[in-house]
């Protein structure tokens, strides 16, 4: 695929390190791709071409990049792009970066945040590794329930740019806990001089921000939708986990089963990342079980021979 979209010209680009002219034929790319791009290019020249991407773009392509090559990429931009990076970066990508670096790293990462967003990483990464609060982002569309439909559009108007989706927006009551979801296509068919409440049913599904990241994958999956709202105890919307933050989790899950199934401990890092100490720590039980397993099952063949 990836040498379809190259093509001679780009090839030639990268051949001669003609970036300027890289960059300029890359612009209509889409991130994936580019992301493609660069992970396909000798190592010394992927931070090179990283660099000539836009702010948003850099942002963007790298949320694609596996966690190994993510950490590899930082050390080899100046300070002032990570910086710019992290910035740009959506609140939810940002705390999973965050959360496989080193704490040393992470701490030096985090001093570069302005003070909201420095709150925000502070607050996500407080949740349990594996749960729902580190997958969530805030950037959603928060209605009052008091409003008209001509105020939800205006609001939706304003904020919407920065949301993680506008597909599906939240309405909650003057303390902040979710009372309903409603399907933007509903809002724009509604009559603007009606109050939001003409068209709300009371019916949402949620789920808490200490919930497994596992039930929130079951749960969108099981409900077909393409985002799910994140309350707290006391149903406060906290923000939302979308579908394609769910698909990493199903990935990941389907990679364990798979090692479970072939009677091997799972491993938490690639195998070409793993250390050997750690790979026969994570190895030699079940080898040893196979094994005893396997000399029990002789000897009693061996018995039923004779």
């Amino acid at each position: 695929m990836l040498k379809e979209l190259l093509g001679p010209d780009i090839a030639e680009l990268i051949a001669t390190k003609n970036y300027s002219a890289l960059k300029d034929g890359i612009s209509e790319w889409e991130s994936p791709e580019i992301a493609e791009l660069i992970l396909s290019l000798p190592e010394s020249d992927q931070p090179v071409l990283f660099r000539l991407l836009q702010r948003q773009t850099a942002a963007d392509v790298f949320s694609y990049f596996p966690p190994v090559k993510q950490e590899e990429l930082l050390k080899n931009i100046t300070a002032d792009h990570i910086r710019s990076l992290l910035q740009e970066l959506a609140p939810d990508d940002r705390t999973q970066l965050l959360g496989e670096l080193p704490a040393q790293v992470t701490q030096q990462l985090l001093a570069m945040l302005p003070q909201d967003q420095l709150s925000e990483a502070r607050q996500l990464l407080g949740y349990p590794e594996d749960s729902v609060g580190r997958l969530m982002t805030p950037d959603y569309i928060a209605l009052k329930s008091s409003w008209t439909i001509a105020d939800a559009i205006e609001n939706i108007r304003q904020n919407g740019k920065d949301a993680e989706t506008i597909n599906m927006v939240y309405v909650i009551d003057e303390k902040g806990k979710l009372i309903d979801d409603i399907l933007l296509r509903k809002i724009i068919l509604a009559n603007p001089a009606e109050s939001l409440q003409t068209i709300m049913d009371g019916h949402f599904i949620a789920i808490s921000a200490s919930d497994d990241k596992e039930v929130a994958a079951q749960t969108i999956q099981k409900y077909d939708l393409v985002a799910l709202p994140v309350i707290d105890s006391e149903g406060v919307l906290l923000g939302i986990v979308t579908v394609d933050d769910v698909l990493d989790v199903v990935e990941e899950e389907a990679t364990e089963d798979i090692q479970k199934m072939a009677a091997v401990e799972v491993l938490d890092e690639p195998y070409l990342q793993i250390g050997y100490f750690q790979m026969v720590k994570k190895r030699a039980g079940w080898l040893s079980a196979l094994f005893i397993g396997e000399t029990l099952t002789a000897t009693a063949m061996g018995y039923f021979d004779k």
